[in-house]
């Protein structure tokens, strides 16, 4: 690890405080809670899953692409070109300092509404949401010029990538269903939940897929940041 890790890890944290990430996350969290605390009674039990799960999922995706664009507007990302920081380092900090924002948010979820989940499981399923597609906004967000037009583009591109979680609703769960990964990790939450059941064979199947998938969107991500800094 660089010595300049740590001091990237800090900018990274104080531009998504400036750009108002974590005043987003603040605010979803709000609705959130005001949604749950209001109609929790009425939602199925799967609702609080699906909130949690579009969490680290949807705002993932967003968030880095804003900043990403964001970044380039400023020419931030041409000044880190001409310093010793690394691709990695770069796409590194990215990726840890959101996954621990979102592990927070979704914790904050998980110990207001549902305190005796299965907490190893919750968080390493939210830890591999969150890290699958932020990774994936890294080449998602270097298709279009702004950020506006990136919210619009990547909503398209990420919808059909999540629509498979609701087959981890069907019952009983399908055996192919295992290797969708928005199905597989849909599918951990509700167990971390207790709101489904599994066994340990079905649960492994699931956090193989989804770490399969993670290290394939790392891959992808990681190669377009490398591709993009060769560039500069």
């Amino acid at each position: 690890m660089p010595k300049y890790f740590f001091a990237l890890l800090r900018h990274d944290i104080r531009l998504q405080f400036r750009n108002g990430i974590y005043l987003a996350y603040g605010f979803v969290l709000t609705v959130y809670g005001i949604i749950l605390f209001s109609f929790g009674q009425y939602l199925p039990a799967w609702a609080i899953a699906i909130f949690i799960y579009s969490d680290p999922s949807a705002l993932g995706v967003f968030f880095i692409g804003a900043l990403i664009l964001l970044e380039k507007r400023e020419d931030t990302r041409l000044a880190l070109a001409i310093t010793p920081i690394s691709a990695n380092a770069y796409f590194w900090s990215k990726i840890l300092t959101l996954t621990f924002a979102s592990l927070i948010a979704a914790s904050i979820i998980g110990i207001i509404f549902h305190p005796l989940l299965n907490w190893p499981l919750f968080l390493v399923t939210v830890a591999l949401v969150s890290i699958s597609f932020i990774a994936i906004g890294f080449p998602i967000s270097h298709m279009f010029p702004t950020v506006t037009s990136y919210m619009m583009g990547a909503s398209l591109i990420f919808i059909p990538i999540i629509l498979p979680m609701f087959f981890a609703l069907l019952q009983p769960f399908p055996s192919w269903a295992h290797f969708f990964p928005a199905a597989a990790h849909f599918k951990l939450l509700l167990v971390s939940f207790g709101t489904k059941q599994t066994d340990l064979g079905q649960l492994l199947i699931l956090l193989f897929t989804s770490l399969v998938f993670t290290l394939f969107c790392l891959w992808i991500g990681l190669f377009s940041i490398k591709r993009e800094f060769a560039r500069a």
